[in-house]
């Protein structure tokens, strides 16, 4: 007689019993990281402002009195504002100075939908203008910031009076990697899309991003939030080079370029700063030494955007040198500021 194909109740109950535990696992995990993130927001609150910009809300921290005023754009990872931690108290001393986060990092609200190369910019305008931040501003930005700076500055023209790039990307750096036979890597990779799928799980948590001790903890706790914002950015990223580029004559805004030293005149394991070339996945010494001089070129060649324009090289510097060095940008506020401020000083009185 042959085998019923149907299980019993008693050779289904194992089978019923594991499908109850994983799910209530899953759900076990969903609540965790939803809990861990409530802490998050209980334990570090806002420091500055979340301003309303029609629906969503950006992280704005402004401080300091005076004009021009100095805007602070951090570079591509999660630290958002507090990544100006070393600098913004000191350069509040210099003129006003605001530090945000982008839509998603640390405590501003997501933005719907895919990323547009133009979101960054005009976020920023919005949560300026509610906070009733007026211009004009000196732009500042790290890396990937520089890009969005760039934008701005082209969808913003009467109210940008000078601006500052701190190792900032370049519109053609995939291009002129590519043309040198370096191998650039995906700006957001199938294992890092997998992981930030299962974030929901609350497994970032047992990972330790490698932010300054000065603003770890407040990184750490927004860590998942912050990263999913950052993939989101990251898928347009192309689209976020290509409109910067269309972006190329600064005229006569003062505009001061700093460059990062070449990996090889570096004392400091080249090979352990997370910062390293933007995209390229590169194992020997060589190919660095080549790709940082192409980086170097890159950055030369922004500093000619603008009649006014200059190239510093930052001694002893990787790609995050402000942590370090904090003292260079002041001293690149400072520079830029005063150029500002006489540039607008009214014209005495005829007779």
């Amino acid at each position: 007689m042959p085998r019923s194909l149907t299980p019993s109740p008693r050779s289904a109950r194992p089978a019923f019993l594991r499908a109850t535990l994983l799910l209530a696992a899953v759900l076990a995990l969903a609540g965790c990281e939803s809990l861990i993130a409530a802490r998050a927001a209980s334990d570090h609150p806002v420091e500055g402002r979340l301003v309303d910009i029609g629906g969503r809300r950006i992280h704005l921290n402004c401080i300091g009195e005076g004009s021009p005023t100095l805007v602070f754009q951090a570079g591509g990872d999660v630290s958002g504002a507090l990544a100006w931690t070393p600098v913004h108290q000191r350069a509040a001393e210099v003129s006003r100075a605001c530090t945000y986060s982008r839509a998603g990092v640390l405590w501003s609200d997501p933005a719907p939908g895919p990323f547009t190369p133009e979101e960054a910019a005009t976020d920023l305008k919005a949560a300026l203008d509610a906070a009733g931040e007026t211009g004009p501003f000196v732009l500042i930005g790290h890396s990937r910031g520089g890009l969005y700076n760039l934008i701005f500055a082209s969808m913003y023209r009467a109210e940008v009076a000078g601006l500052i790039f701190a190792d900032s990307s370049h519109p053609d750096q995939e291009a002129r990697f590519a043309d040198a036979g370096l191998v650039a890597g995906p700006h957001l990779t199938p294992s890092q899309e997998l992981g930030l799928a299962f974030a929901w799980t609350g497994w970032m948590r047992l990972v330790d991003y490698p932010a300054d001790p000065l603003i770890a903890d407040r990184v750490e706790a927004y860590y998942p939030k912050s990263a999913r914002a950052l993939a989101r950015e990251a898928r347009g990223y192309e689209a976020t080079l290509e409109r910067a580029g269309r972006t190329r004559d600064l005229v006569t805004l003062p505009v001061v370029v700093l460059a990062r030293q070449l990996a090889d005149q570096v004392e400091d394991d080249f090979s352990r700063d997370r910062y390293s070339t933007d995209g390229a996945a590169l194992r020997s010494m060589d190919e660095r030494t080549r790709a940082e001089t192409i980086w170097r070129a890159l950055q030369t060649d922004l500093s000619t955007w603008s009649a006014r324009g200059r190239l510093e090289v930052v001694p002893g510097s990787t790609h995050a040198f402000y942590y370090r060095r904090p003292d260079v940008i002041l001293d690149a506020i400072t520079d830029v500021v005063t150029a500002v401020r006489v540039r607008r000083r009214p014209s005495p009185p005829a007779g």
